[in-house]
């Protein structure tokens, strides 16, 4: 993939995850979009790695790769904390012929390994927030300035608005928290916002080298090719073993 198909990818992720900002905020009032912008995000996603086959970069694999485990460990939480909820409310409604303690004891235990679960999956995420930053410091000759400044202010609100989202409990932290997510996922989106002509150009190869020098190594002189052929005085072929001619007897230079 070239460079222009990496920035092709990219502003892909910014479209979808504008459109998960948009549903993100619809939310409030149909809990079904919130579920649907999870999985525009998810879809944004595919186009982070089919451009990283180019790019190849650590950060970016280490953020696809902790968000998806930051999702899966808070569904778990999720699904685990629901369960102790709901053993300790049968067991009020329910009478059985189990001691008390035991059924307190078990539902005490889902819970807390749920919320543990849970915590641990917003842990995951924030890094993964983190590494997209990263990403974009360190790539940041990629794009044009303003949308690596605001990626990277996008980054940071989206890292908050989890921790503070996770705060479910605490109302006030809860819609600050929310608040932070959406417009982390605005800044994100000004991804899509790339041009074709933005994609930075491959560096220009030196062609105009000079050609390597050679140095031939001078060959040893053979002493037989130098010597004359034939005699100058009677035209008589010479061996040249020696400095006479052996059928006249005049020297040979």
């Amino acid at each position: 993939m070239s460079n222009i198909g990496v920035i092709k990818e990219f502003r892909e992720f910014g479209k979808y995850i504008q459109v998960a900002a948009i549903l993100t905020i619809v939310s409030l009032a149909a809990g079904i979009t919130g579920f649907i912008a999870l999985i525009l995000v998810f879809i944004a996603m595919k186009y982070l790695k089919r451009a990283n086959f180019t790019l190849n970069n650590s950060s970016l694999h280490e953020f696809r790769s902790k968000y998806f485990r930051g999702f899966v460990s808070r569904i778990a939480g999720t699904i685990i904390m629901i369960t102790g909820v709901a053993n300790l409310v049968i067991f009020f409604m329910i009478p059985t012929s189990y001691p008390i303690y035991i059924s307190i004891s078990l539902s005490v235990i889902l819970m807390v390994s749920g919320i543990v679960f849970i915590y641990a999956g917003v842990a995951a995420e924030m890094k993964a927030w983190n590494n997209l930053k990263i990403f974009f410091e360190n790539d940041s000759n990629i794009f044009p300035t303003y949308i690596t400044n605001e990626a990277i202010k996008g980054c940071d609100k989206l890292k908050t608005g989890t921790l503070l989202s996770s705060l479910g409990f605490l109302i006030v932290p809860a819609i600050i928290g929310f608040i932070f997510q959406v417009k982390g996922y605005f800044m994100l989106a000004t991804l899509n916002k790339l041009s074709l002509d933005d994609a930075p150009k491959p560096s220009e190869v030196e062609t105009d080298l000079p050609p390597p020098k050679f140095q031939l190594k001078p060959q040893p002189v053979n002493d037989f090719e130098t010597k004359t052929n034939f005699c100058p005085n009677c035209g008589a072929k010479s061996s040249g073993l020696g400095k006479f001619c052996a059928l006249c007897g005049s020297e040979i230079n």
